[in-house]
C-alpha cells in the first residue's frame, strides 16, 4: 500500500470513530429524553388503569405523598416503583419517605397513627390511608378534588328502595362505593323534618310504593323551583301521588313495562326474562359516551317528554325552560306492554307502544341563582334525572355490564363533578369463567356421577382383593 492509501485508510477509520461515537451519543439522549413503557402483562400490573390515568391528568393542584415507613431497602424501593407510575402522568407528584420511630413529632402532627400509613396530599387537602393499591388512591384522589362535600339525600316513608339494606333488594355495594368517593348519604323523611336540607347537593326519590302526602309534595316541588337537583326512579305501577311533579319538570312516566324480543340478545347476555331490558348503544350525552358494555335495566317503564304541559307548574320566580336529553334508549326489538306479563306476550299494534323508547332522560335549566351565584360556583344550571328503573342500583344487579359505572356517572352528573365522569370503577381481569354448555354439563357429570363412582369401584376392587387373601 502506498503512503497516499494509508492516509486515506486512516482518515476514514477516524470519520467513522466520530461518526459512531456521535450515533451513540445521539441513542443515549434520545434514551434519556424519550420515554416509552410497554407492558405486556394480561392484567396490566405495571400500568395505571385508564381511568387513574385520566383523573391525574385532570387534577389541577400539586400531588404530595408523604410514607411513613421504617428504613427498609425493599419498601422503598417497591414504593419508588409504584409512584413513579403516577408520576408519569401527573409530573408535579412527588414522595417523600420519613421513617416514623426517628421523626415521632412529625408523624403526630401529621395524624399518623402506626408505621405503614401513607398521607396523600392534593393542594391543601390531605387524608391518610393505610395502602398504597390503585383503587385506594384513587378513591382518595376523587374525595379531595371535590370543592365541597357531596349529601346525597334518599327520600323514605313510602317504601322507597333503601340504600343501606345489604340484601339483594337493597343499595349497600352501590352505597359503599359513593362513600369511598366522597358521597354522604342520607335517608330523609319529610313527615318527620317537614323540609330538604339546605346543604343536599341532590334529593333522590328511588321507586316509592305508597302514596305520598300533598304536603310532601309540595316540599319537593318548591325544593325545584328553588334550583334543587334531582333522581327521580320510578317504576311500572304508578305515581303514588306524584303526579305534580310529573307536570313540573314536563315528562311523562308511561304506564306499562318494558319487553324485549331479541331473544338472540339476551342469550349472549344470560338473561332469563324478557323485562330485563340490556342497552348496548349509548348516545352523545356526556353521562353515557364513556359507557362501553352494557347496562341491564329488569322492569323498567318509558319516558318521553311532556310538551303540552311543561313548566305548568313552575313557579313565576323561576320561568326559565327545561332542556331535554334522553339518555337511554332501547332496542328497534323493544315495546311497552300495556298489559299483564304472562305466558307468551307478544306486541299488540293498538294497545302497546313500539320501541326505541327512551328509559331515562335528563333535564338542565339555568339555576334561578345565577345573578348572584359566587365565583367559586363553575355550575349554576340545575339538574335533574328522571328514570323508569331502580332496579339496575341494587345489589342483585349493580355488578351487571356498566351498571355500576352508569349509577356512578348519574351521582357525580347531580354532584356537578364533570371532570369525574370518566373515571370508572377499576376491576380485576378474569374474575368470571364463561364455559359453553357442553363443558358445563361434562363437569356436572364428570364430578356427580363418573368420580364418586370411580371411587366406589376402586375401593370396591380392593376390598375384594384383600379378602381373598
Amino acid at each position: 500500500m502506498s503512503k497516499h492509501s494509508h492516509t486515506a485508510l486512516r482518515f476514514q477509520n477516524s470519520v467513522f470513530t466520530v461518526l459512531f461515537l456521535i450515533v451513540i451519543g445521539l441513542l443515549a439522549w434520545m434514551g434519556k429524553t424519550y420515554n416509552t413503557d410497554f407492558d405486556f402483562t394480561r392484567s396490566q400490573q405495571n400500568s395505571l388503569h385508564p381511568s387513574t390515568q385520566k383523573l391525574l391528568k385532570k387534577l389541577n393542584e400539586p400531588l404530595e405523598l408523604i410514607a411513613y415507613v421504617p428504613d427498609d431497602a425493599t419498601i422503598h424501593t417497591a414504593l419508588k416503583k409504584r409512584i413513579n407510575k403516577y408520576k408519569k402522568y401527573k409530573t408535579d407528584t412527588s414522595l417523600e419517605i420519613v421513617n416514623p420511630d426517628l421523626n415521632p413529632d412529625r408523624a403526630k402532627a401529621d395524624g399518623i397513627q402506626f408505621s405503614g400509613q401513607l398521607l396523600i396530599k392534593l393542594g391543601d387537602k390531605s387524608e391518610i390511608v393505610s395502602s398504597v393499591d390503585e383503587q385506594t388512591v384513587i378513591n382518595v384522589l376523587q374525595r379531595l378534588s371535590r370543592d365541597k362535600p357531596r349529601l346525597a339525600v334518599f327520600l323514605e316513608g313510602h317504601n322507597e328502595r333503601k340504600p343501606f339494606d345489604e340484601n339483594s333488594n337493597g343499595m349497600s355495594k352501590l352505597v359503599n362505593f359513593l362513600e369511598a368517593q366522597g358521597f354522604t348519604i342520607q335517608p330523609h323523611n319529610l313527615i318527620r323534618t317537614q323540609n330538604i336540607p339546605n346543604d343536599a347537593t341532590f334529593v333522590v326519590i328511588a321507586a316509592p310504593q305508597k302514596e305520598y302526602l300533598e304536603a310532601e309534595v309540595k316540599i319537593i316541588s318548591d325544593y325545584l323551583n328553588q334550583g334543587g337537583n334531582l333522581l327521580w326512579m320510578q317504576e311500572p305501577g304508578g305515581l303514588y301521588g306524584l303526579d305534580d311533579i310529573e307536570q313540573q319538570l314536563g315528562v311523562v312516566i308511561h304506564e306499562g313495562t318494558m319487553l324485549d324480543a331479541n331473544q338472540a340478545l339476551q342469550d349472549m347476555l344470560g338473561i332469563k326474562h324478557p323485562a330485563a331490558i340490556a342497552i348496548i348503544d349509548y348516545g352523545e350525552s356526556e353521562l353515557t359516551k364513556d359507557l362501553t358494555a352494557h347496562t341491564i335495566f329488569p322492569f323498567t317503564t318509558a319516558i318521553s317528554r311532556d310538551a303540552e304541559s311543561e313548566g305548568e307548574n313552575v313557579a313565576q320566580s323561576n320561568n326559565k325552560k327545561w332542556a331535554y336529553q334522553p339518555l337511554l334508549t332501547t332496542l328497534p326489538t323493544s315495546w311497552l306492554e300495556s298489559g299483564e306479563i304472562q305466558g307468551d306476550v307478544k306486541f299488540d299494534d293498538e294497545a302497546d307502544l313500539p320501541g326505541p323508547l327512551a328509559i331515562a332522560m335528563s333535564l338542565t335549566r339555568p339555576n334561578i341563582k345565577d345573578d348572584t351565584v359566587d365565583a367559586d360556583n363553575k355550575y349554576p344550571d340545575q339538574r335533574v334525572i328522571v328514570m323508569g328503573d331502580s332496579n339496575f342500583m341494587l345489589n342483585n344487579f349493580i355488578g351487571q355490564g356498566s351498571n355500576l359505572t352508569l349509577a356512578t356517572n348519574i351521582f357525580n352528573w347531580l354532584g356537578a363533578d364533570d371532570d369525574l365522569l370518566s373515571i370508572t370503577p377499576i376491576s380485576a381481569p378474569d374474575t368470571k369463567l364463561a364455559l359453553p354448555g357442553w363443558a358445563l354439563y361434562s363437569m356436572a357429570l364428570f364430578f356427580l356421577l363418573v368420580l364418586p363412582i370411580g371411587l366406589l369401584l376402586i375401593g370396591t376392587i380392593r376390598w375384594l382383593r384383600r379378602r381373598k387373601r
